[in-house]
């Protein structure tokens, strides 16, 4: 629904990436803190985990940094093509990760893994073929 939305942001009302993004930020940080609060802040306070943060504050800026690139990264790939293709970048992502751990780290799975990832791929590849073929 949150991507749909921010298509129709981007494309439909002709949005930048940077507006569209501040319009959908406070909708969606109001629902992670909302969440958080409920479902993580307990277990947190309870294991002393918030002092994680200070001594390693570089990592946890660095994190804040990357995030926001990959929401503005997000907000431009929707914008350029569509929500379903973010979805689908997504996903050959993840494929192909689990690819490369296999082939170049060593990582252990199954036949039957290996080939659901491999038929991900290429129906992502036949999928941008078609797509770039207008058929």
């Amino acid at each position: 629904t949150r991507l749909v939305l921010t298509q129709k942001l981007l494309t439909n009302l002709k949005f930048p990436a940077m507006e569209g993004l501040y319009y959908m930020a406070p909708i969606c940080a109001g629902w992670m803190f909302g969440l958080a609060a409920a479902l993580e802040v307990p277990r947190a306070l309870e294991k002393n985990a918030f002092s994680l943060v200070a001594p390693n504050a570089a990592a946890f800026a660095t994190a804040v940094v990357l995030g926001f690139a990959v929401n503005i990264a997000s907000f431009l790939v929707i914008q350029r093509t569509s929500s379903v293709m973010l979805k689908l970048l997504g996903t050959a992502r993840n494929a192909g990760l689990v690819l490369f751990s296999a082939v170049f780290l060593g990582e252990e799975i199954t036949p039957l893994q290996g080939f659901g990832y491999a038929l991900s791929l290429a129906f992502f590849g036949l999928y941008n073929y078609y797509k770039i073929k207008g058929l």
